[in-house]
């Protein structure tokens, strides 16, 4: 078999992109105390974000997610609203939220999601 050019470079590019690292990817949920309007959890969210450096950037869900960036870790707080049945309140709640964070280092990763957690006092 021949190598060409074409072929040896995809090659070498297909094996520097098959080794680069993956990100770590790292989540949790919880409840909050007691529920709040799904707008208050987004606030809730933005503050928390704000306090741990992290610049918020347009979500793609913005009823329920807050999302941003520190560096080159991403962060989304999404919020988990309460379907009231028969008595659905007019605004809709969120019960709790679940925070995933992205980044290329575990113990930065692990930090962003536990402090996103306490701040927003996820039980």
């Amino acid at each position: 078999m021949k190598i060409t050019p074409w072929l040896a470079a995809s090659l070498f590019c297909f094996s520097a992109s098959a080794s680069a690292d993956a990100p770590f990817i790292e989540h949790t949920s919880g409840f909050f105390g007691s529920s709040m309007p799904l707008a208050e959890c987004r606030e809730q969210g933005k503050k928390a974000f704000s306090a741990l450096g992290i610049t918020e950037k347009t979500s793609t869900n913005p009823r329920n997610e807050v999302v941003g960036f520190k560096g080159d870790y991403k962060v989304v707080l999404y919020c988990v609203s309460d379907e009231g049945g028969c008595d659905e309140p007019a605004e809709p709640y969120a019960s709790g939220g679940t925070i995933i964070v992205a980044g290329g280092n575990y113990a930065t990763v692990k930090g962003l999601v536990d402090g996103v957690k306490a701040k927003l006092k996820l039980q």
